[in-house]
C-alpha cells in the first residue's frame, strides 16, 4: 500500500543543493525547513501566527505554529524562479517541500507511473530521484565552452518558436561557473581606455549606447576618418657610405 516520495534535488540561491518534495497535498504554496532556513541564513520575514494542519484536521495533536517567512530563488534542472517564498516549518521531514499552489504555477504535469514531471513554465522535465526503478542516464559527456552551450540554447529556441528550450534537447556536461559566466551581463569597456589618444576626437563613433539606437542596416555611410598620409624614407640605411678597404 506505501510508494515512494517525490523527491527531486533543489538548488536554493544558486548555491546549495537540498531535498525537496513535490506534494499536491500540501496547500501552500512551498515550506522549508527550520534548520536549514538558520544554516543558509536566509532572510526572516515575521508574520501573523497561524495553525499548521494536517491530514487529520485543526484537532491534531501536537500542532504545530508558524510565524516566520523566508525566500530564495530556486532551480529545479534548469527551471528557474528569482523569488519563491517557503513557510518555515519547524522539524520538517525534508529540506523543502513544494506544493499544490506551486504545481499550480509553475503549470506542472505528474506522471506518476513514469516518475517524472513536466514544468510547462520552463518545458523542463524532472525525475523523481526516490523511485525504485530511476537509472540516471549514461552518457558519454564532454565540457564544452560557455559561447558553445548559449548557440545550443539558442537553437533549441528557435526550435521550439521562442518557447523556452524544447523537451528533446541534450544538455551535456558544462560547469555551473560557465553557465553562469553565459548569463551574465557583458560589462563594457571604456573606449576612452582602449583607443590611442590621437583617436580621442571621434569617441562618439565606438559608444556602444548610439550604436545600439542606429538601425540594423545602415545605406549611407555614416562618418569617416580622414588618416594623413606619411611620407617614410625609402633609403637603405648605409646607402651612400663607401668601402675603405
Amino acid at each position: 500500500m506505501d510508494s515512494d516520495p517525490f523527491v527531486l534535488d533543489v538548488r536554493l540561491n544558486g548555491t546549495d543543493f537540498v531535498t525537496g518534495l513535490v506534494d499536491s497535498g500540501c496547500l501552500c504554496y512551498s515550506a522549508i525547513n527550520e534548520q536549514l532556513f538558520r544554516s543558509l541564513r536566509l532572510p526572516s520575514i515575521k508574520i501573523a501566527p497561524r495553525q499548521l494542519e494536517e491530514a487529520a484536521g485543526k484537532n491534531a495533536e501536537p500542532s504545530t505554529v508558524l510565524d516566520t517567512v523566508t525566500y530564495a530563488s530556486i532551480d529545479i534542472d534548469g527551471h528557474q524562479q528569482k523569488r519563491v517564498f517557503f513557510y518555515v516549518v519547524p522539524g520538517l521531514t525534508y529540506d523543502v517541500i513544494l506544493g499544490k499552489p506551486w504545481l499550480e504555477d509553475a503549470d506542472v504535469t505528474i506522471s506518476a507511473k513514469q516518475g517524472c514531471l513536466d514544468i510547462g513554465a520552463s518545458n523542463i522535465r524532472a525525475w523523481n530521484h526516490k523511485k525504485a526503478s530511476y537509472k540516471p542516464p549514461l552518457m558519454k559527456a564532454t565540457q564544452v565552452m560557455a559561447s558553445a552551450f548559449m548557440a545550443e540554447v539558442r537553437r533549441s529556441r528557435r526550435k521550439n518558436k521562442g518557447d523556452g528550450i524544447a523537451l528533446d534537447t541534450g544538455l551535456f556536461a558544462v560547469s555551473i561557473a560557465d553557465i553562469e559566466k553565459a548569463l551574465k551581463p557583458r560589462k563594457r569597456s571604456d573606449p576612452k581606455t582602449k583607443l590611442p589618444p590621437q583617436y580621442h576626437q571621434w569617441l562618439k563613433a565606438f559608444d556602444h549606447f548610439l550604436a545600439e539606437k542606429l538601425p540594423r542596416i545602415v545605406k549611407a555611410l555614416i562618418s569617416t576618418l580622414r588618416l594623413k598620409r606619411i611620407k617614410t624614407e625609402t633609403r637603405r640605411p648605409f646607402h651612400g657610405v663607401r668601402s675603405t678597404a
